[in-house]
């Protein structure tokens, strides 16, 4: 009776971890690459920025450019930035303070739409004539 409840528990135990495994596989096959929509020796620089927007970085060669994208960390806070500011003290001393720096104004796009970003660093380089040759991760 032992071996019997024994060897139920270890089918349905066998069972839940197949479903489970077959879920996660099912779940990551489902996800398309980002850059699938990039075709070498198709797809123009205008198409990606169109997409993407700007590069956060251009290398220029002769042989063309390579625009690096980063992602848009939304989690990532801005950096704390101060200045020191001098203030009047007292009977006629004066004092240091540290003021705060908000980023204001560029901080954020000023358009009303987001333009998608790759979820890792991507590098595309260019030919000449502007037309994907590359894609590097």
């Amino acid at each position: 009776m032992h071996c019997l409840r024994k060897d139920r528990l270890s089918r349905l135990l066998l069972l839940l971890i197949s479903w489970g495994a077959l879920a996660l596989v099912g779940a990551c096959a489902g996800v398309p690459d980002q850059r699938d929509w990039i075709k070498i020796g198709q797809t123009t620089r205008e198409e990606v920025v169109k997409r993407y927007g700007q590069p956060d970085f251009v290398m220029a060669s002769e042989e063309g450019d390579t625009a690096i994208y980063r992602p848009r960390d939304s989690g990532r806070s801005t950096p704390h930035m101060e200045i020191p500011t001098m203030q009047a003290g007292p009977l006629g001393t004066s004092t240091t303070k540290m003021e705060p720096i908000n980023p204001g104004v560029g901080a954020r796009p000023m358009s009303g739409s987001q333009q998608e970003r790759p979820e890792q660093e991507l590098h595309i380089r260019y030919n000449t004539q502007g037309i994907v040759q590359e894609l590097t991760r």
